[in-house]
């Protein structure tokens, strides 16, 4: 059992969830596997060949005040749309690794894209140092930069991207906003990637609330 995949996601009045079928030209074809094949994909981990072997793998579009995302499922696992909520079940009942693997990890991408046409993620970063400073820059329609100073003899320039929003409340302080949980994170991270924490004192930028663990310099 899945202690995350047998809890049933929720659904808010602004969200409408639907199920569709994966359209047959967006998947790659594949042999009808032999008995033993299928014994033995339950028994590894989730493959390419295996998306579409147990039966016709679905998609779940959600759709919120935010916009809207989609979520492929994996043909191992049935979907039960009830008023107000949706729950996720393995066909194999969930004793196989692969009916494990993808149960509770499904479920958390769906709840994810529930919460985010909902309700949105928020990643916050902040700079540390002397000097550090960071803009958002608008060049065209539909178009803006993060511009940031590091301690660099140059700017450092993150763009961003069109389905993300970046603000700065302060000069030292980056927000990061998407409907995308995935998508939001990656961005953070590349931002952080641009200056990462010293490790004698801690300059360079870091995630809001980030615990470091600094060393300590020569003494004399």
């Amino acid at each position: 059992m899945s202690r995350i995949g047998r809890n049933p996601i929720k659904l808010p009045e602004s969200v409408q969830l639907t199920i569709e079928a994966v359209p047959p030209a967006s998947l790659k074809p594949s042999k009808t596997p032999s008995l033993h094949r299928l014994k033995h994909m339950l028994k590894r981990w989730p493959c390419r060949e295996g998306v579409q072997a147990f039966g016709a793998p679905s998609r779940v579009v959600v759709t919120g005040p935010l916009g809207e995302l989609s979520v492929r499922v994996h043909s191992i696992l049935r979907l039960e749309h009830e008023e107000g909520s949706l729950r996720v079940t393995p066909r194999d009942g969930g004793v196989s690794k692969l009916g494990r693997t993808m149960w509770g990890t499904t479920r958390s991408y769906i709840a994810n894209a529930v919460r985010g046409v909902s309700q949105g993620f928020r990643k916050e970063l902040e700079l540390h140092g002397v000097g550090l400073r960071a803009q958002v820059v608008d060049r065209a329609p539909g178009r803006s930069e993060l511009v940031m100073k590091l301690g660099y003899c140059h700017d450092s320039v993150f763009a961003v991207p069109p389905h993300l929003s970046v603000s700065t409340p302060t000069p030292t302080t980056v927000v990061v906003f998407g409907t995308d949980r995935q998508q939001v994170g990656l961005a953070a991270a590349r931002i952080r990637d641009l200056r990462r924490p010293d490790a004698y004192k801690g300059k360079g930028v870091r995630y809001a609330a980030e615990v470091l663990r600094l060393k300590k310099g020569k003494k004399k």
